[in-house]
């Protein structure tokens, strides 16, 4: 959608959510429910769906895996979607617009954790999601005065969430579709095979061999698919869930930052120009074992010290200033020795071997694929020197993924412009506290994601795709301290209902859109702007 369309439709409505809210900034009690309570509820909910006590682990087809689909299903029903659970364990919800023939906008994140993870990575952006969804609707019923089209609703929030039907759900998306995907699998905890559930529905989990990948029981995910999944011929079945990509328009992911840039800048929502490529190696350094109280200095081939010169001028690669030699700061290079394994191991022994990781990221492949070359040129050198045999295995190869120019432009636009939806959102107390976030929406940084997500998966067969970032508490993640405050929960879900509002549900009848297409988006954008 061009940027004139999506402006002008949210400019053109805000009016009628002012009236619905009043000046006095009380709540609507449908926004409410819909943009800050049932989000925040609903991650509540789903952080105590756990096959551990004490902690939050759900993995591939565990018992609390399969509690968690049954409840998003529950979830994605209440909102007026057409729902189902596919061979894999993706589940699905879908809304057809009103149109034929129309495009639909992909939402997606996993419900899967990592052991004793936290309860906002993934689950955030399938929560938002459908909140989104459905602060969508709710916007357009009130833009055009249907509210008393809704069945009777639950008294209070703690009585349940407010229901859509299927057909008035269906009647309000006039431009194009929702499809939103709760991903199986996406840390490969099970299987050591990541982004299990978006690349079923990108059509390349057979490409990339995945149902030969075993757990640690030796069983492959063909087998579990067989024997836990109920599925006679997994690859058939596999191959069928492969979305068309002609049917789609674009992909679009919240997740928390999962890093501390937003919140150092003290900003709620960022959105996100690319995912990073990464390298990782596995360096082996074979060395001379020997006694420690016995072997002379000079004549030491000690492996674990060529392994720790290796590390600290990996380190140094990756660090040079820009004048120096170094890379830009915008090409966001980082590397990483995460792991060391030393054989022996023992205080009074010469390592003999000495292996450890090298994990390289960058938003640009030539910078990476550069720093690559130089690691492998640094272990021969230094290798050769030392009198060590040193060998390199290429253990991991992904290339960056960029978001799509037209969706980060209106995905910051969306954001910029949530502010009313928000004020229809919260009680006066809530607004004054969060004066700062509501602030900060009008300035929506663009981030690079260092982590992977289910977005590069989709990325390979829906190249449009864009993400909003949301700030997390100290940029902790894969932790039980990770946090998102509630009304940062709330200003995401606001932004994405925007976004979806303008290009699925606006109202805009054929005259006004004809004429607003005439006007320059220049000052269609500062109207909307001025206006709110």
């Amino acid at each position: 959608m061009a940027d004139w369309r999506l402006l002008i439709i949210i400019a053109a409505c805000w009016a009628a959510i002012r009236l619905a809210v009043g000046e006095t900034h009380e709540p609507d009690p449908f926004l409410r429910r819909t943009l800050h309570v049932e989000p925040n509820k609903h991650l509540q909910h789903l952080a105590t769906i756990s096959d551990t006590e004490g902690s939050l682990a759900r993995t591939f087809f565990s018992p609390a895996h399969r509690r968690a689909a049954e409840q998003i299903k529950s979830w994605m029903q209440d909102t007026g979607m057409e729902t189902w659970i596919d061979a894999v364990g993706n589940v699905h919800g879908r809304i057809k617009a009103s149109r034929d023939g129309t495009q639909a906008v992909l939402l997606g994140s996993h419900y899967d954790t990592v052991l004793d993870g936290g309860a906002y990575d993934g689950a955030l952006g399938i929560i938002v999601g459908l909140a989104a969804v459905k602060g969508m609707l709710l916007t357009e019923l009130v833009q055009r005065g249907w509210l008393d089209r809704l069945p009777p609703q639950p008294a209070n929030d703690m009585d349940g969430d407010i229901v859509i039907p299927p057909t008035l759900a269906s009647s309000l998306l006039t431009h194009g579709s929702v499809h939103l995907v709760a991903f199986t699998d996406e840390e490969g905890v099970r299987f050591q095979s990541t982004f299990l559930g978006s690349r079923a529905v990108a059509g390349t989990l057979l490409k990339y061999g995945m149902l030969s990948s075993r757990d640690r029981s030796g069983n492959s995910l063909e087998q579990v698919l067989q024997d836990e999944g109920g599925v006679t011929d997994p690859r058939v079945a596999v191959a069928s869930l492969a979305l068309d990509p002609t049917t789609i328009s674009e992909y679009v992911e919240v997740h928390i930052e999962q890093g501390p840039v937003l919140e150092s800048r003290g900003l709620p929502l960022g959105v996100v120009a690319g995912i990073a490529g990464q390298t990782r190696l596995w360096v082996q350094v074979n060395g001379t074992q020997g006694h420690a109280g016995t072997v002379p200095m000079r004549n030491r081939r000690d492996a674990l010290v060529a392994a720790a010169e290796l590390i600290t001028a990996v380190e140094a690669l990756c660090t040079l200033p820009e004048g120096e030699g170094g890379v830009p700061e915008e090409d966001n290079l980082v590397c990483t020795v995460g792991e060391v394994k030393v054989w022996p191991g023992a205080s009074n022994v010469i390592s003999g071997h000495t292996g450890f990781s090298v994990d390289i990221r960058s938003k640009t492949d030539s910078v990476r694929n550069d720093v690559v070359r130089q690691v492998l040129q640094t272990v021969d050198g230094t290798c050769h020197r030392r009198g060590v045999a040193c060998s390199v295995d290429r253990k991991h190869d992904a290339e960056a993924v960029l978001s799509d120019p037209d969706v980060l432009r209106n995905m910051g636009a969306a954001a910029s412009l949530a502010k009313p939806l928000l004020l229809a959102a919260f009680t006066q107390e809530e607004v004054q506290r969060s004066s700062g976030m509501l602030e900060g929406l009008q300035s929506v940084p663009v981030l690079v994601s260092g982590a992977g997500h289910d977005a590069m998966a989709i990325a390979e067969r829906i190249p449009k795709m864009g993400m909003m970032f949301v700030r997390c508490r100290g940029g902790v993640s894969h932790s039980p301290l990770e946090y998102v405050e509630p009304e940062d929960v709330t200003a995401s879900t606001a932004a994405l209902a925007v976004y979806l509002w303008g290009r699925l549900a606006g109202s805009l009848d054929a005259e006004s859109e004809a004429a607003a297409s005439e006007a320059p988006v220049d000052s269609g954008s500062s109207k909307a702007r001025d206006e709110l």
